[in-house]
């Protein structure tokens, strides 16, 4: 057993080593340029062909290409620039991480959401600014000010981290919880927020399109029903005339056999 941890601690310090070895290879610069900012690496490690290179922001992928050379550069617009990029040398020949740093860009993940009295609503913001968000704060827009919320305010709690923060609003008042909130982060470089706007719909609205559905089939069964009654109706009439009518094939019948009788007597 004792053998076995050497060699999992021995793999792991090989792989570190070797991580920050291929780290170290890459030398990485910054330039600004007023409204652009470039983004420079540099391999300076083995003779290894370069097949490549790629470009990321988190998990997404910015640019790639099939060029050889041993730099790559990003650019990108200053005002958006904050944030942690890595470039990476193909084909996994290495990769370094460039901090630009810069106050916190935050987004609400949606600018509206719209939720059912009675329910639970989460309201949520991102940042992938440089450095990370170290405190976010909630509050409320009201007529009276900025109503600050916090884990110990009426049927809300905040649950936040580096690039994440959510608002939970429990057991929605139709009243009193719609509006807008506003979700700020900050950092050693400034501060940042983002506005979003709660709608709190009454639970039998859920109900009205199914209701109106419902109303529409009834008038149509309704109108329906009118019309087939009508329309035995009107035939019924019309077979009571039918019968009433003398028969004209009787009338002539009976005129055809007056004529013959009247023509055996002039004879």
């Amino acid at each position: 057993m004792a053998t076995m941890l050497v060699v999992v601690l021995g793999l792991a310090l090989l792989g570190a080593k070797s991580g920050s070895r291929a780290e170290s290879q890459i030398l990485t610069s910054i330039d600004f340029d007023g409204s652009k900012t470039r983004l420079t690496c540099i391999f300076n490690g083995s003779d290894t062909e370069i097949l490549g290179h790629r470009w990321m922001k988190g998990d997404v992928l910015l640019k790639e290409d099939e060029l050889r050379s041993r730099t790559t550069q990003y650019e990108v617009d200053t005002d958006e620039s904050s944030g942690q990029y890595f470039c990476i040398f193909l084909p996994d020949l290495g990769r370094s991480s460039v901090g630009v740093k810069g106050p916190p860009k935050i987004k609400a993940r949606k600018k509206s959401e719209h939720a059912t009295e009675k329910e639970v609503a989460v309201l949520t913001c991102e940042s992938e600014s440089f450095p990370p968000v170290t405190k976010w704060v909630w509050y409320k827009i009201t007529e009276a000010g900025d109503q600050v919320l916090t884990n110990n305010s009426q049927n809300k709690f905040v649950v936040s981290s580096d690039t994440t923060t959510e608002l939970h609003l429990q057991n929605l008042d139709l009243e009193a919880d719609p509006g807008q909130y506003v979700c700020n982060g900050t950092n050693t470089e400034g501060t940042g927020q983002a506005i979003i706007t709660l709608r709190v719909r009454n639970q039998l609205a859920a109900l009205w399109p199914f209701l109106g559905i419902v109303a529409e089939v009834l008038v149509l069964v309704t109108i329906i029903f009118i019309y087939e009654k009508r329309r035995k109706s009107d035939d019924i009439l019309d077979d009571e005339d039918t019968g009433s009518a003398p028969l004209k094939s009787s009338g002539h019948h009976v005129n055809d056999k007056g004529k013959k009788v009247r023509q055996r007597n002039a004879n």
